[in-house]
């Protein structure tokens, strides 16, 4: 099975999306960190379970992450034996940090 990292930039988005969170529905926080971190753990099982994104190599996916009326959108990819989470934002985000 493939191994799952966490780059430093996707854990500085989970915290940038935390405190942006906390401000506006302290209660919410706790769910969404644990919604992120609980779904992206599928991806080491199968890791081409997320879409292709767009302009880039086929190695590169985005996982959709369903949280209250929208959700959030991690950016990774595999290669053979490693899925490297890279970026996480929230679906209503134009792109990445």
């Amino acid at each position: 099975m493939p191994r799952l990292i966490w780059t430093a930039e996707a854990l500085a988005d989970v915290g940038r999306l935390h405190r942006w969170l906390k401000t506006k529905d302290a209660d919410a926080v706790r769910r969404a960190v644990a919604a992120i971190r609980g779904r992206v753990r599928i991806l080491a099982a199968t890791p081409h379970i997320g879409r292709p994104t767009e302009d880039m190599e086929s190695e590169y996916r985005e996982k959709l992450i369903d949280f209250g009326n929208s959700g959030y959108v991690v950016l990774y990819h595999f290669d053979g034996e490693t899925v490297a989470l890279l970026a996480v934002r929230h679906q209503r985000e134009a792109g990445y940090q």
